[in-house]
């Protein structure tokens, strides 16, 4: 055989073994790619940009270390430049900066109301946890708060849809005056709007049906219709009040589980609504 011969078919017994290594060298990098697109999308949701908590109101977990007095839960939430928290006692609100991953709390100021042990050590708890820098992070919809050996893992509040919630009746208002009473909480005036439109409830006295139309944050009211039973003189003005209010357009406010709503015609009348079940 010739020189040119052997040289040929050697050359042909290579190729398969050049196209093994080239095909191996295509499945590594095409496993690279797989390893790093997969920690790309693990931490797609982990953020530290703190735009991404204004509006947005957080609770905190049973993980919290120490533990918050009475059982909180903290209660945060955050608008532009500002943040507002409470752990069961006194509402507290000032501003936050933030520099990468650490937050800053301003000197926060808080009401003065005062509470019964163990929640009276709830806004000792909130002056300390924010006394100093913290580390942040927003992981999806929940946020992580540490400095040292204090932890604090709160989840993002979900508001509850206005359509097909029970709103019970928490308190009223009127002439910018809101007013709770032991009777209100007895008596428990609610109102529940199905997806057709109907409304259901109780005036704290007589039962009540209608019909009302949702609107993003407006709920228009047609008149709404009583029974005729007659009540104690403070429970009638409770009816009086909740029915004033649900007359006609009102506008509405949900945070989380409670809503805010006001009569537009009256801007004097309300009422303060909580969520009852799930």
């Amino acid at each position: 055989m010739s020189v040119r011969h052997r040289i040929h078919l050697d050359l042909r017994r290579r190729r398969p073994r050049r196209r093994a290594a080239v095909g191996g060298v295509a499945a590594a990098v095409l496993l690279a790619a797989t390893v790093l697109t997969g920690c790309s999308d693990a931490d797609a949701d982990v953020s530290s940009d703190p735009a991404d908590l204004v509006g947005k109101t957080f609770l905190s977990t049973d993980g919290t270390t120490p533990a918050v007095p009475g059982g909180g839960p903290l209660v945060l939430a955050f608008t532009p430049g500002h943040l507002s928290a409470n752990a069961g006692c006194n509402g507290h609100g000032g501003t936050v900066v933030f520099d990468g991953d650490t937050m800053t709390a301003g000197r926060l100021m808080g009401t003065m109301m005062a509470c019964p042990p163990p929640r009276d050590g709830a806004d000792r708890w909130v002056s300390d946890l924010f006394g100093a820098p913290l580390t942040w992070r927003l992981d999806g919809a929940e946020l992580h708060l540490s400095r040292g050996d204090r932890a604090v893992v709160l989840t993002e509040r979900v508001n509850r849809p206005i359509v097909g919630t029970h709103w019970r009746v928490t308190a009223l208002v009127k002439h910018e005056a809101v007013s709770s009473s032991a009777v209100l909480d007895e008596r428990k005036p609610f109102f529940q709007i199905a997806t057709d439109g109907t409304l259901s409830g109780n005036t704290g006295c007589n039962a009540m049906t209608g019909s009302a139309t949702v609107d993003d944050d407006t709920i228009d009211f047609a008149p709404i219709a009583t029974t005729r039973k007659a009540c104690a003189a403070e429970i009638t003005e409770i009816e009086r009040t909740v029915l004033a209010a649900l007359r006609g357009e009102t506008t509405v406010k949900v945070d989380g589980d409670s809503l805010a709503l006001t009569n537009v015609a009256d801007g004097n009348l309300g009422l303060r609504l909580t969520a009852v079940g799930d």
